[in-house]
């Protein structure tokens, strides 16, 4: 009777084969060894997987079959290690693109590449809020943003009193 088998051992295996077999009492013994390749990594296909690549695709309005540049990639990978890009800042992000998009004269980053490259800008103006402009000609109100910090009766005080040491100082360095 003739057995076939298939097995992998380690390079100088032969001979110790051949003795178990041997001792199992087998009288014909043919061993052949042939190189097996190993399969052949398959080349990356530079699709988004994580949920915060998928959504950084979405907002930039490509299809999730659409492979990305090995430079996007990078600069992906390099904000998601920054600890900046997760999915919740990607969700505030999101949000942001979408009030300031509608606005004429916006500045939205178009490619992911600098999206990415510069994800902590775009999170400094998420968190921000809808920045507070100008129609083209006007100056803003500003006056509605200054608070007083004391009454002013105490103010004049300070200020007499500032004047009085600036006075003081003065007569010193003159004389």
């Amino acid at each position: 009777m003739t057995y076939r088998t298939s097995f992998t051992c380690p390079d100088g295996a032969k001979a110790r084969i051949r003795t178990v077999l041997k001792l199992m009492g087998a009288e014909h013994i043919r061993i052949t060894e042939e190189q097996t390749q190993e399969a052949a990594k398959p080349k990356p296909d530079n699709l988004p997987t994580t949920e915060e690549a998928k959504a950084v695709a979405t907002l930039f309005k490509r299809k999730p079959e659409t492979p990305w540049a090995q430079e996007e990639i990078k600069a992906f990978r390099a904000a998601v290690k920054t600890g900046l890009l997760t999915l919740e800042t990607m969700n505030l992000v999101t949000d942001y693109y979408r009030t300031e998009r509608k606005r004429d004269g916006n500045f939205c980053r178009t490619s992911i590449l600098t999206f990415c490259r510069h994800f902590g800008t775009e999170l400094d103006k998420a968190r921000a809020g809808k920045p507070v402009s100008s129609k083209k000609g006007e100056w803003l109100d500003s006056t509605s943003k200054i608070i007083p910090l004391h009454e002013p009766e105490v103010e004049e005080e300070i200020r007499a009193k500032a004047k009085q040491v600036a006075d003081e100082f003065r007569k010193e360095m003159r004389g």
